[in-house]
């Protein structure tokens, strides 16, 4: 049975800020011993959940309240906010940022708790080598810091998968990285947060890390015009192909002069020309691994990228009723698609507003989701992490 944590006493409806509805309600408790605080009354409330991926979300509280004093507020990682909805867990949150204004209430940025694997490093020396082993224990190996914030971690191989994996001291910019590139290639492991109560009635997060898929069917939908408040789709080329170039690094202890490993996949298409587009991938050393980040990339890029949004309310379907994972379908008819458009794909993202009961969809038609064109901060990114890679490199730590 769903239940609350024993009822604590919480703030007062301050005057000027309308109450969120009522089938939200939050919680808080500490990282580390997981001591409850109390219950919280949030003037709003924002948050999302990802497929393969850590949701984010903002929180306005009082500066002062039972459950919450001026200290621990400010002491940022050390609590976890818990969001119900209809009695039920749907999200947790770890405060990563706070703003004062000088009014009565304080802005907070959460990363969701499973997150925290941005914050740790691989940190094994001098590497890791999987011989063909399954991918669902490489994920968990990466994943296993998630245990020391209280998160459990759910592993389903399902007819398996092998795979060569070696990862470098400090590779990548943290482990949610690493976890990430390996659910990006054709046949990986999806995961995702879950959220339960415990027996004692305490709310639980766990990550569950699976092969061929987490979640699954689930009969929702909406439409375009019908239960639909709105929807978004676009299609880009960006990224479109039809030869792909995965370009690896070289290995630590390669002789000098030894070339970068490259893998190379063809997919022509009738009716295009040749479209080259190469792929970096900072850390990767091994050719196996090249060549299926070239066939992943070569499969997800063969069509423009459809970037599908949809948005619904929380009440209908209820919001604890389906997770980033599942499918769902979407149908439409526009003047620029008269002859409709019916699609039925995973939910990769769900975004929720809780004082206005808005919900966005994120719907990927294929797996693993393409990635629509580069931002200007994605591509400053991703050439820092090229050259961390490069200063880290025979890297060892002080013994």
């Amino acid at each position: 049975m769903d239940v609350m944590p024993t009822p604590l006493p919480g703030p007062a409806q301050m005057p000027g800020y309308p109450p969120l509805p009522a089938q939200w309600t939050f919680w808080a408790d500490t990282i580390i011993g997981h001591e409850p605080l109390g219950h919280l009354q949030p003037s709003a409330f924002n948050a999302s959940r990802h497929l393969s991926g850590f949701g984010s979300g903002s929180v306005t509280l009082p500066v002062t309240s039972s459950a919450m004093d001026q200290a621990r507020l400010m002491k940022l990682w050390s609590w976890r906010l818990w969001a119900y909805y209809g009695g039920r867990p749907w999200w947790c949150g770890v405060p990563t940022g706070i703003a004062d204004d000088s009014g009565p209430t304080a802005s907070l940025t959460l990363t969701e708790l499973p997150g925290y694997l941005e914050k740790r490093q691989f940190d094994v020396h001098p590497s890791q080598r999987f011989d063909q082993v399954e991918q669902v224990q490489i994920a968990a190996t990466l994943a296993a810091p998630v245990t020391d914030v209280g998160v459990s971690i759910i592993t389903s191989a399902g007819p398996g998968f092998l795979r060569d994996r070696t990862y470098e001291y400090l590779e990548s910019d943290h482990r949610a990285q690493l976890l990430k590139n390996l659910s990006e290639v054709i046949s990986g492991p999806q995961y995702r947060a879950e959220y339960s109560v415990s027996s004692a009635g305490r709310p639980v997060c766990s990550l569950r890390i699976a092969y061929p898929r987490v979640g699954g069917p689930t009969g929702l939908g909406v439409s375009v015009p019908g239960s639909a408040t709105g929807f978004d789709a676009k299609w880009d080329a960006d990224e479109l192909r039809t030869r792909t170039f995965a370009v690896g690094e070289v290995p630590e202890d390669a002789p000098e002069g030894t070339p970068k490993p490259v893998a190379i996949k063809d997919v022509p298409q009738a009716g295009l020309p040749r479209l080259d587009e190469v792929d970096d991938y900072p850390g990767v050393i091994l050719q196996s691994t090249l060549i299926e980040r070239a066939a992943a990339a070569s499969m997800q890029y063969a069509q423009p990228v459809l970037d599908l949004t949809a948005s619904a309310v929380a009440s209908s379907p209820p919001l604890t009723s389906y997770a980033p994972g599942d499918d769902v379908t979407v149908r439409v008819a526009t003047p620029l698609l008269p002859g409709g458009l019916d699609v039925t794909g995973q939910l990769t993202e769900v975004s929720v507003n809780a004082a206005t009961g808005a919900v966005a969809w994120t719907v990927a038609v294929t797996q693993p989701p393409p990635r629509a064109r580069e931002t200007l901060s994605g591509r400053l990114d991703r050439i820092d992490l090229t050259v961390r890679s490069a200063y880290r490199r025979r890297m060892q730590p002080l013994t």
